[in-house]
Formats: structure tokens, sequence, C-alpha cells
């Protein structure tokens, strides 16, 4: 389990939160701009192409912000048939590949980027005029931040909890019996 008073621990934590504040934003932004274009184009029978193009790049924007916060609390999708069969020095060596596996493709995907950026940076999007170094810069600060939980996990030999371990601490379940136990009405 990390050291949540780590400062490393606490300024991804902190990142993390607000990538993923931004990626509700642009969940918000994207659901309101294609129930828009819907209305738009079905009761009006006018389209935005600028509409389309905003929902994509939030879209692009709402998946990278929020990979690494998944990953640094341990709330993305996992199969883990086989972690669960491993005994623990087992489990310990998968999670060392995977993380470096983690690291590893980060540093591809990055370097791929900014090969493409290269060329594709010239030139902007058709609707809006966007750089095209502004649309892709939510995959870069995501993949970054990814790198750097991966890194922080790898270094610090730290596994985040479980999802139930973290919210069923003793301390919560005495608490949550206490209260519900006061507010019990008294039987005849």
């Amino acid at each position: 389990m990390p050291n949540r008073n780590s400062p490393i621990y606490r300024g991804l934590n902190h990142i993390c939160r607000v990538l993923t504040l931004l990626a509700m934003l642009m969940l918000a932004l994207m659901t309101v701009l294609v129930v828009g274009q819907v209305i738009l184009r079905n009761f009006f029978d006018l389209g935005l192409p600028w509409a389309d193009e905003l929902s994509r790049i939030s879209n692009i924007a709402l998946v990278f912000f929020v990979a690494p916060a998944l990953m640094l609390h341990n709330r993305h999708i996992a199969i883990d048939l086989l972690y669960s069969a491993l005994r623990p020095r087992g489990k310990a060596i998968l999670r060392v590949a995977n993380y470096i596996l983690i690291t590893a493709f980060s540093g591809v995907f990055l370097f791929s980027l900014y090969t493409f950026l290269l060329r594709a940076g010239k030139f902007s999007t058709p609707s809006m005029g966007l750089s095209n170094l502004v649309v892709y810069a939510p995959a870069v600060i995501g993949i970054v931040l990814l790198t750097a939980v991966a890194i922080y996990r790898l270094v610090t030999d730290s596994e985040p909890a479980a999802h139930h371990e973290e919210a069923d601490s003793p301390d919560d379940t005495d608490n949550a019996a206490t209260f519900a136990a006061s507010r019990e009405e008294p039987r005849p």
C-alpha cells in the first residue's frame, strides 16, 4: 500500500484530482454538444461542424486525463485471474513487470506522438482551426502522468489498496454501525 503521507504520492494525487475534475468537465461538455447536435439536426435541420470536432477533442481529453488517476487509485478495470492464482513472490514479480511494461509503452507512445506531431503539429483542425499541438496536448499530459505513476509504483514497490479495503476501514464500520443503531426507533 502506498505511503499516503509521501510528498510524491500527495503531489501525484493532487495532479490526478485536478485532471479528474477537468475530465468531468470534458464529459459534461461532450454530453451537451452531442445532445445539442441531435436536437439541432432532428428539429431544426441544422448541424454545427465545430460541435462535432469539439466533442471529439473532449473525448480525447477525457480518456487521457482520467487514466493516471485510475491507475494511481487502483480503480481501473483489471483481470486478475492470473494474479490471484499466484503466491506473494509471483505477485510481486508480475506487479514489477506490469509497471515496467507500462513505462516502456508510455515511452514508445510519447516518442511516436512526438514524431507524429513534428509533421501534424503544423496543421490545424478543419472547423475550429485549433493547432494539432493543442488537440493532442491532453494525450501528452496524461501519458506523462501515467508514466510518473508507474515509475512511482515501481520505485516504491507499492500497490494501492483495493477499493473495498479503502472504504471498509474498521473505524468507518464501527462509526456506521453506531450511527445506524442510534437512528433505530425503539420497539414497543
